[in-house]
């Protein structure tokens, strides 16, 4: 029950209401005790003004004693510490003869309660007036009042209980539409959204948040649809191709030759698929943080002068020219580094035109260190940057180029390779310009 937010709230409203009410029920009680008591000190004042303007002369008690005996005020005259008259048989209290500082006190004698006010006599020494009055009428109207003040309290928090009930219920109405709402959505009904404004303020944030959370995972369910096509269509391409070779192989007798040539192309095809094992495999640890790196300081330069050579050969086909430029030092994993910069100029060379230079430039950048990888061919459309570095992704979604295309893992390795080493890997095309940056901290 205490989980929950709406009997929180309720017991929170019912407590609340039961303090205030109690504490108001005891302010009311407090005040009214408070106002018998000055009623009672005014009029004891004003009597004994009376008195004192009288003066206590040896026929005041013989002329006035009567008028005390008979009403309710009750008279006492105290002289040197004694009682030398008083009008009723009740004594007083030890501590009011003995302290002549007390100036009021309550006490009861038998049923009785009473409350009595000291007076000082100016023109007699060691002379006081005592005067006093019965209380129980006030204690049985304060004891009445209490008790009706006590059901009163309680039934009003009992009613206050039931409607903070009652707003409570309809005011989380708007979370069980959101509660609804929420179990519409399935994988297949990721498109469902809510209108915010259709919310309270303090709602519409999470419905927001809500809403947001849905796109994403319809996004990520969509690259999930077609990373399973991807990488179906990869496996099963090298494997028909085996597949056909094979049946043809065993169509009729071959000779040794054609034997050999099969099982060469064979070759081929599982070396295709192994490279595109091998690469998820290592992007599956890269996302788990498996990647061990070995951290030692690296002369860019003389690490990406070789990455050049090699793809000077491979891009004499297009007579692509490749330059390196800059140098800096890092400190990072070698091959990982080098194999994700070979992947970005493995790229450029695939995606160049003829006859262009890729240019690869190492530039110092405060405290960070940029390898751009520069080629000019066609322009990649701003619609598609975002997910170059996803798995399989690839432009040509037709897939028309196969003798050049890749697995489409490359970058997506390079990426994983960056934020390894607590960098990344951005592009920018414009103008038939392709720029891949790599950017790691020194």
């Amino acid at each position: 029950m205490f989980k929950s937010i709406s009997s929180k709230l309720i017991i929170s409203f019912f407590t609340a209401s039961i303090l205030v009410l109690f504490a108001l029920s005891t302010v009311t009680l407090y005040s009214l005790k408070h106002h018998f008591f000055q009623q009672d000190k005014y009029n004891s004042e004003q009597k004994f003004k009376t008195i004192n303007l009288l003066q206590l002369q040896d026929d005041f008690i013989a002329k006035y004693g009567a008028y005390f005996e008979l009403g309710e005020t009750k008279f006492w005259l105290i002289k040197e510490g004694r009682v030398t008259y008083q009008t009723q048989e009740t004594p007083l209290p030890q501590p009011f003869l003995i302290n002549q500082h007390l100036t009021t006190l309550d006490w009861t004698d038998e049923a009785n309660t009473f409350r009595a006010f000291r007076f000082s006599v100016k023109r007699e020494a060691n002379t006081y007036v005592i005067l006093g009055i019965n209380i129980n009428h006030q204690l049985n109207f304060l004891n009445s009042f209490t008790a009706v003040l006590f059901w009163t309290t309680l039934f009003a928090s009992i009613v206050s209980g039931f409607l903070g009930w009652l707003i409570v219920k309809r005011g989380m109405l708007p979370v069980k539409q959101l509660e609804g709402h929420l179990q519409k959505i399935s994988t297949n009904r990721l498109d469902l959204r809510l209108d915010p404004k259709l919310f309270p303020n303090e709602l519409q944030q999470l419905v927001t948040v809500s809403n947001d959370m849905l796109s994403r995972l319809e996004h990520e369910f969509e690259r999930l649809s077609e990373f399973s096509s991807d990488i179906a269509h990869e496996l099963r391409t090298p494997i028909s191709n085996m597949m056909t070779q094979t049946q043809v192989m065993l169509a009729k007798p071959r000779n040794t030759e054609e034997y050999r040539e099969s099982l060469i192309s064979t070759m081929e095809e599982l070396s295709r698929l192994a490279k595109i094992i091998t690469d998820m495999l290592y992007l599956a640890k890269s996302e788990h943080n498996l990647l061990q790196i070995a951290n030692v300081d690296i002369a860019l330069y003389d690490l990406l002068e070789g990455i050049v050579e090699y793809y000077e050969l491979a891009g004499e086909e297009k007579a692509l020219t490749l330059t390196l430029s800059g140098d800096a030092t890092v400190n990072g994993d070698r091959e990982m580094l080098k194999r994700a910069v070979g992947n970005l100029v493995s790229n450029a060379v695939r995606h160049s035109d003829p006859n262009e230079t890729i240019s690869i430039s190492i530039n110092n950048l405060g405290s960070e260190v940029e390898v751009a990888v520069r080629n000019v061919g066609e322009t990649i459309s701003h619609s598609h940057l975002p997910y170059l570095f996803e798995r399989f992704y690839r432009v040509d979604k037709a897939r028309m180029h196969r003798a050049t295309a890749g697995a489409g893992l490359g970058l997506a390795i390079a990426r994983s390779i960056a934020r390894c080493h607590h960098g990344d890997i951005t592009v920018t095309s414009s103008n038939h310009v392709t720029v891949f940056s790599l950017s790691i901290p020194k």
